[in-house]
């Protein structure tokens, strides 16, 4: 059988092969000791932060122009107004604040905005500041107790969390009455499981009734946060689910695996990280491609699927931020997480040359 028919993939959603549980102390590294509430997403952590904002007299969301259309979501259900500031391609924030507003910056592919320690020194009572490490879940976004500063997080990049996001917001919110997140979470464990169970015979042929299955159960997971996008429910059983998975160990795994593709691609392709530094776990390894969606399909036709950080949401004039803009057209992020070994990086990489 030909490679191209057989169902090894790399990239997508992430599967599940059984359940593992642990306990609160396993989740303090990933909060960085730092006291918060668990919710049903990163937008559900998002609103979190903005319900408590908004209980404080703010109004205005300073965004940058270069992010994803989720972050709208609770921007928009809550009633905020929100203005963007240019980042440039560096990734480096470049805000200038209303008075009495929050500023939102994001450490992007688990990178800390090269900002933010001037952004961490000028909050409060300028502005209130959030920072946005759903993309850096796992790199040392800590900055000591003395910093005051929100911070959003969501496991759900960087392994298989069948639900998750959290803010360091520890009083009390009114939550979306009626809601029940429970089918939704037992639906991607349901979507999870069945696609582990699909890619533990990955020389066998496609079958693609198994893959509409889970891709669909795993859609409507993502359709429902969404739609509800200041939930902030999250069930016990998903929490001890995400207090289960060795993080350490994905860590460790996607440094290892983001300098194996440096060393084959830097120099032949342009990339946007040149350096990996202590204390940063990298979302992916992030490519600039002038024919970026004919490389992805190629490479798609490969079984080999990366994702695209990020589609400008309709608001964002592109002809005002042309950095992001160029961001959003060129940038490819090739999967380098835990899953993968040596040989499947090498074919990662492989695969991309041959798609030039």
């Amino acid at each position: 059988m030909s490679p191209a028919l057989s169902r090894r993939a790399i990239g997508g959603d992430f599967e599940l092969d059984g359940l593992r549980f642990g306990g609160p102390a396993e989740l303090d590294g990933l909060t960085r000791g730092l006291k918060g509430r668990w919710t049903t997403s990163g937008r559900g952590a998002l609103s979190l932060v903005l319900k408590e904002l908004w209980a404080k007299g703010v109004r205005h969301v300073h965004l940058p122009a270069y992010l994803c259309e989720s972050v709208l979501l609770p921007v928009r259900a809550l009633g905020f107004k929100f203005s963007f500031y240019p980042v440039d391609l560096s990734l480096a924030a470049q805000p200038d604040p209303p008075a009495g507003s929050t500023v939102l910056v994001i450490h992007y592919f688990g990178w800390l905005n090269p900002i933010i320690n001037s952004l961490r020194q000028q909050s409060n009572p300028k502005f209130y500041l959030i920072e946005d490490a759903v993309q850096s879940l796992l790199s040392d976004w800590s900055a000591g107790g003395e910093v005051y500063r929100y911070v959003i997080l969501s496991p759900r990049k960087f392994g298989p969390a069948l639900m998750g996001g959290w803010a360091n917001v520890t009083g009390e919110v009114q939550d979306e009455k009626g809601l029940d997140v429970g089918p939704v979470m037992w639906r991607s464990l349901a979507a999870r499981l069945a696609r582990g169970a699909y890619l533990r015979e990955p020389d066998a042929g496609v079958d693609p009734q198994v893959e509409e299955f889970y891709l669909r159960g795993l859609q409507e997971v993502e359709a429902f946060l969404d739609q509800h996008p200041t939930c902030t429910e999250l069930p016990q059983v998903a929490l001890d689910q995400l207090a289960g998975i060795d993080w350490e160990a994905a860590a460790a795994r996607r440094r290892a695996n983001w300098r194996q593709l440096h060393e084959m691609l830097s120099g032949r392709v342009e990339v946007l990280m040149r350096e990996l530094p202590e204390g940063v776990v990298p979302l992916g390894y992030v490519v600039c491609l002038g024919k970026r969606d004919e490389v992805r399909a190629r490479l798609a036709a490969e079984r080999i699927f990366c994702p695209v950080h990020w589609p400008l949401p309709a608001p964002i004039e592109r002809a005002r931020f042309p950095a992001a803009a160029a961001l959003s057209d060129t940038c490819l992020t090739l999967p380098i997480d835990q899953r993968y070994t040596e040989t499947d990086i090498s074919r990662v990489g492989e695969a991309l040359l041959a798609a030039l």
